[in-house]
């Protein structure tokens, strides 16, 4: 039987640790973010920011407005479908820190008018994230 005193300790004890796990996985679902760097005219640059324990592949989808090709890229992509106008670049063995995609298209793009995609395995776990990425 619980002593009514001490209970209401307990409670708070347990309420604590369940926030300290919660706020864990939460930060620990974040192990990459990306963000456009530059969205807009001829050069276009995404960059990453890899946290530890970082994936072992790393998979980044650019999608360009229709009619858009890539001149040239750094890394360079790894798949184009020009009828789609998207990009992907499969990176692997990925190390934690930051990482920038710049490509350069055959035409200036607006603002807004690109997107992108990063898609990854958390090591610790083997679930699959995808983020989405907007300017």
């Amino acid at each position: 039987m619980l002593n009514p005193k001490t209970s209401g300790n307990l409670a708070v004890f347990v309420g604590a640790l369940l926030l300290t796990i919660l706020s864990m996985k939460v930060c620990a679902g974040d192990l990459v973010s990306a963000e456009y760097i530059t969205s807009e005219g001829q050069k276009i640059v995404m960059e990453l920011k890899i946290q530890s324990p970082a994936p072992n592949t790393v998979i980044v989808i650019q999608h360009l407005p229709k009619g858009t090709g890539i001149t040239r890229s750094d890394p360079p992509f790894d798949k184009y479908n020009p009828k789609r106008c998207e990009a992907k670049w499969l990176l692997r063995k990925v190390k934690p820190g930051t990482l920038r995609i710049a490509m350069e298209t055959t035409r200036s793009v607006k603002t807004g008018k690109v997107r992108g995609e990063v898609r990854y395995k958390d090591p610790s776990t083997g679930r699959m994230s995808k983020i989405h990425v907007s300017p």
